[in-house]
């Protein structure tokens, strides 16, 4: 079986809701949707996403620069087309736009081996389990009192059993209002994690730990910048907490760089931030040698793969307004039920996207019309 064609294209959708970190506002996704076809009649698909910024870069190295380097070869050899692309790229840097590129590849040609295989893609990768516990996640900065409660309470209504909400107001104050409510509304046996999305220093991350820790934080997830492995150690070590990080690391290496720092608790691997399954599945059996839990960052119809591939996985982020079938852009849409997820049935990933939904919001050229994401 040989690669015979490779075909790139780029769609800018906005969210469902309303989406605002403590950092930024997000008004569409961007996601480079990569079409891999084989000489068997085999054709898989891979995709990642920007938040707003950067798709038509992918789109272009996709089509430009790694298509030439991945044409003839035969799919099987997935670690070979990894390193050849990643020697190409890394140049250009060990994370972003060079990840996402790889991520859409990697992603079609896993797609490709499970469906030659037979196989739902979870089993090909590992095949631990056959579903996940997920929880519901709200890109809800900007959200206080009834709005705030009403979206946790859909999410319980759902039957999770574990939420996320954001934190990071420039009042410290807010936080403890609006994480107290919700430790109320849910009450005390529902997990509830806490993102901050960078937003403070490491001083003033254990000052805000500290008054939100009455509230029993499952987990606080980057509370401080992601390049600084020393203050997420010395945040975790100076209130107790339970650090989740990795939504912003690219390599295996970076996350072995946190675990040795001792600062990290649950690994956050997102699947095209890291350039696909091949790199995932390394990083997730690194964290397995430490007994450390992975649970990824956003994308769940990929996600629910991985987690149930592996022994180490923990838990499925479902975050509103921002899953595939949210989106509309599904043929067949995958959803949570009861606080849980199995992975499709069908050979492959067994994401079907809907050619018609997509259409409408592809571009073709330049993007226009930019909105700047910070707050």
């Amino acid at each position: 079986m040989r690669i015979t064609g490779i075909e790139a294209r780029l769609y800018r959708i906005p969210p469902a809701v309303q989406i605002q970190d403590s950092i930024q506002r997000i008004s569409h996704w961007e996601f480079t949707l990569t079409t891999v076809t084989t000489d068997a009649g085999i054709a898989g698909t891979g995709f990642a996403y920007t938040l707003g910024i950067g798709g038509t870069a992918v789109r272009e190295l996709v089509g430009t620069y790694l298509s030439p380097l991945v044409l003839g070869a035969d799919p099987v050899d997935v670690e070979r087309i990894w390193s050849r692309c990643w020697w190409e790229l890394h140049a250009l840097g060990s994370g972003g736009m060079s990840r996402f590129a790889l991520a859409t590849i990697d992603i079609a040609i896993w797609d490709i081996l499970a469906q030659k295989a037979g196989v739902p893609l979870y089993r090909l990768l590992g095949g631990f389990r056959d579903r996940i516990p997920a929880y519901g996640s709200g890109i809800n900065a900007h959200l206080d009192g009834e709005p705030l409660l009403e979206q946790m309470r859909g999410f319980l209504a759902q039957g999770y059993r574990a939420v996320k909400m954001k934190v990071g107001r420039d009042d410290p104050h807010e936080d403890v209002e609006r994480v107290a409510a919700v430790r109320r509304l849910i009450g005390p046996s529902i997990q509830l994690m806490l993102d901050a999305n960078q937003k403070w220093t490491a001083a003033e991350a254990i000052r805000r730990v500290n008054l939100l820790k009455p509230f029993d934080p499952f987990w606080i997830e980057e509370p401080v910048l992601a390049d600084d492995r020393a203050g997420h150690a010395h945040v975790r070590e100076a209130t107790g907490v339970s650090m989740a990080v990795g939504e912003t690391l690219y390599t295996r290496y970076e996350f072995a760089d946190y675990i040795r720092a001792g600062a990290v608790d649950v690994v956050q691997a997102d699947i095209p931030r890291v350039g696909g399954f091949t790199e995932w599945l390394k990083i997730a059996k690194l964290a397995e040698s430490f007994n450390l839990p992975v649970a990824p960052h956003f994308m769940m119809e990929l996600s629910v793969h991985a987690l149930c591939a592996v022994p180490n996985g923990l838990i499925l982020e479902d975050l509103q307004g921002g899953s595939l079938t949210d989106l509309g852009v599904l043929a067949e849409p995958i959803r949570v039920v009861r606080g849980e997820m199995a992975p499709p049935a069908r050979p492959g990933h067994g994401i079907v996207f809907d050619p018609a939904a997509l259409r409408r919001y592809e571009v073709t050229g330049k993007v226009t019309g930019i909105t700047p994401t910070r707050t």
